[in-house]
C-alpha cells in the first residue's frame, strides 16, 4: 500500500534534481557568455588603443613634415602658423568620426587648456615656461586622398618652445628645437599621445629642410 507514495516521492526528487541541474547549467552558460563578451571588449579596447597610438605617431610625422618646410619656428610658437592639415578654425567643438566630440581650443574645458595646465608636469621655468600652441587637427582619414586611409580617429598636434633655449620668450625659437605632442582620439574614449623633442637639421643651401626626433615617448593622455 506504500508503493504509490514511494514512487511519487521519487518522482518529486528527480524533478527537483532536474530543476537544480538546469539552473546550474544556465548559470554556467551565463558566465561563459559574460566571459566571452568581456574578452571581446578587451580585444576591442586593445586594438583601439594601438590604433590611437599609430594615429598619434602618424600625426607627429605629418606635423614634422610641415615644420621642416618652415624657415623659422617662431611663427608656430606664437600661434600664427599652423600645419597644412587643419579641420577649420581651432575654436569650438569638433566631431570625432568614431562618435562624440572634443573641444580643442579654447577655454577651461578645452584640450589645449588641459595640456597647458598639466603638460609641463607641474614645472615652472618662469619666463621660459612653455606655452602650448595648437598646430594641426583633423580626422586621420583626411591626411590623404579620399578612401586612402580608413580610420575613425581624430588627431591633434601641439607645439611649444624648448625650455633649453632659455631665451625668456616661449613665443620665440632661438635654438631650432621645439617640443611636440600629438594625440589620437577614437571611439569609447580611446586616447594615446606621443611626446617628442624635435630639432632642425642643418642642410646646405638649396636643399629641402629636415628635422629629427631627439627624444620620443608615449602616454595615455
Amino acid at each position: 500500500m506504500n508503493a504509490p507514495i514511494r514512487i511519487s516521492a521519487e518522482r518529486g526528487s528527480a524533478l527537483f534534481l532536474a530543476i537544480i541541474l538546469v539552473l546550474l547549467l544556465s548559470a554556467v552558460g551565463a558566465v561563459a557568455m559574460l566571459a566571452g563578451q568581456s574578452e571581446t571588449l578587451l580585444a576591442a579596447n586593445f586594438r583601439q588603443g594601438h590604433e590611437a597610438l599609430y594615429v598619434a605617431d602618424g600625426a607627429l610625422q605629418r606635423a614634422m613634415k610641415d615644420l621642416a618646410d618652415l624657415p623659422d619656428w617662431t611663427a608656430v610658437l606664437s600661434g600664427v602658423a599652423t600645419s597644412t592639415v587643419v579641420d577649420g578654425p581651432a575654436a569650438g567643438s569638433k566631431p570625432v568620426p568614431g562618435g562624440g566630440s572634443v573641444l580643442l581650443c579654447c577655454g577651461a574645458s578645452s584640450l589645449t587648456e588641459d595640456l597647458q595646465s598639466r603638460g609641463n608636469a607641474g614645472g615652472d621655468w618662469g619666463a621660459n615656461t612653455p606655452e602650448w600652441q595648437i598646430y594641426a587637427w583633423g580626422p586621420a582619414a583626411g591626411w590623404l586622398a579620399a578612401d586612402k586611409i580608413h580610420s575613425v580617429f581624430y588627431a591633434v598636434v601641439w607645439v611649444s618652445d624648448d625650455v633649453g633655449d632659455a631665451d625668456g620668450n616661449p613665443a620665440a625659437d632661438s635654438n631650432a628645437t621645439v617640443r611636440v605632442i600629438a594625440l589620437g582620439i577614437g571611439p569609447r574614449g580611446a586616447r594615446r599621445a606621443v611626446h617628442a623633442l624635435v630639432q632642425r637639421v642643418q642642410v646646405t643651401a638649396g636643399q629641402p629642410g629636415r628635422v629629427r626626433v631627439v627624444s620620443w615617448s608615449e602616454s595615455r593622455w
